[in-house]
């Protein structure tokens, strides 16, 4: 049973554009039946608001997008170790950030690939690469050597593949690689492959289904994020 809060407790959302995030967390506060109250503010400096989470007694508050964490914040591992937070929960000893968004990736990876060999297309995302541990060996298509290479970096020695620039050469790992995992950006047609499992981390029409053998969107990651911040909160589902 949660806890018998006699009324639902806010939940701050801080978004620069509309997200998918807020609708999905919303349904599941609502299908669960949770105590809390999403409430969506739009903003630049979501930081001005830390003072008021602990006194005004709100649950958190939730980044559409994250950010560096700021001064005086206690970081969870995860948060830590990506350098960036999504979510702020006040605790006993102050306020504690965790990055939810690198957890339920890793989580969804780990559920659905694990060990799989994946090919990175579209921008680099640093903050992410450590939640790409499941896989069994990520290789990147990067705009330069190194920033590929900073990308693998982050990565288990184990799980570093290779950086691919050129056109033939994405081609040819893309013929290796198990899971495409698409961060945005211009997608070549010549690269994916009917044994390809996709998985979009932006919006993307699943039209695409008909070149792969199975498309994961954004929607699906966002089932795990979601859960993983009620989690932080106090509500495992």
């Amino acid at each position: 049973m949660w806890p018998p809060y006699h009324t639902p407790r806010p939940l701050v959302f801080f978004y620069r554009r509309p997200s998918l995030l807020f609708d999905r967390l919303v349904a599941e506060v609502a299908a669960a039946k949770l105590p809390l109250f999403p409430y969506p503010v739009e903003g630049e400096d979501p930081w001005k608001a830390l003072p008021c989470l602990a006194p005004l007694g709100l649950s958190g508050m939730l980044l559409a997008e994250a950010l560096p964490p700021p001064e005086g914040v206690r970081l969870e591992p995860e948060a830590r170790e990506a350098g960036v937070l999504d979510l702020l929960v006040p605790g006993v000893a102050g306020l504690v950030g965790q990055f939810t968004e690198g957890v339920g990736l890793e989580r969804f990876l780990a559920a659905h690939f694990p060990g799989a060999r994946a090919l990175w297309l579209g921008p680099l995302r640093p903050a992410l690469a450590p939640f790409l541990r499941p896989l069994g060996q990520v290789s990147v298509a990067g705009a330069s050597f190194a920033e590929g290479d900073s990308f693998l970096a982050r990565l288990p020695e184990r799980a570093r593949g290779h950086v691919v620039l050129r056109g033939e050469e994405v081609q040819a790992v893309a013929l290796k690689a198990d899971l495409i995992l698409y961060a945005g950006g211009r997608l070549s047609l010549d690269n994916l492959q009917p044994f390809h499992a996709f998985l979009a981390l932006v919006p993307l029409d699943r039209a695409l289904g008909e070149r792969v053998q199975v498309v994961y969107g954004l929607e699906d990651l966002l089932a795990y994020q979601v859960r993983v911040v009620l989690e932080t909160l106090g509500y495992p589902l």
